[in-house]
């Protein structure tokens, strides 16, 4: 009973995340709802990415998963695309505020600008000029660092582990041939 718990556990948090960025589109796509409101769906998209991620950093570190490693990538490139469009329409939102972002008018422009910004390219057309807009980048640039640059050592375990168990089934394999 415990695993099976564990099975729905670990897509809790990009479901929340999920709802959260649906939440968030549906109050950008009606004009009339307050920014706190686009923040409040923000911070809670993004605590529930934040523990998905290190959930599945810690399980992976202390090899305490019960799930495939195919669904483990699955998860972690789900959260990946989720926070790209979590940070573009969050600055679609405040782009929407006068002085906040400027070059920004399209939802491409958006994640244009938070792949420019995740990959630290920075080309300069579309900028941050406010304190809220350069308060969001910051934060990106915090979780970047933190939770995604981590998810990097999950996915290099994750192949690891994916090539050492496809190393053993290979037919060629001393371990096989008992030598």
């Amino acid at each position: 009973m415990t695993q099976k718990r564990h099975h729905l556990g670990v897509y809790a948090s990009p479901a929340i995340a999920a709802l959260a960025i649906a939440a968030l589109i549906y109050v950008w796509a009606s004009a009339d709802t307050a920014t706190v409101v686009h923040l409040v769906f923000f911070a809670v998209a993004l605590a529930a990415l934040a523990f998905g991620f290190l959930d599945m950093l810690i399980r992976d570190i202390r090899h305490s998963y019960h799930y495939s490693i195919q669904w483990r990538m699955v998860i972690v490139a789900v959260m990946i695309v989720e926070t790209v469009l979590l940070f573009a329409f969050t600055y679609l939102t405040v782009s929407e505020l006068p002085d906040e972002i400027t070059g920004m008018k399209t939802v491409l422009d958006a994640v244009y600008f938070t792949m420019t910004t995740l990959l630290t390219i920075g080309f300069g057309d579309i900028a941050a000029e406010g304190q809220l807009a350069r308060g969001v980048v910051l934060t990106q640039m915090l979780f970047t660092i933190l939770v995604l640059s981590a998810s990097v050592r999950l996915f290099t375990s994750l192949v690891r582990t994916a090539a050492k168990d496809a190393g053993s089934r290979h037919p060629g394999d001393r371990r096989h041939d008992g030598a």
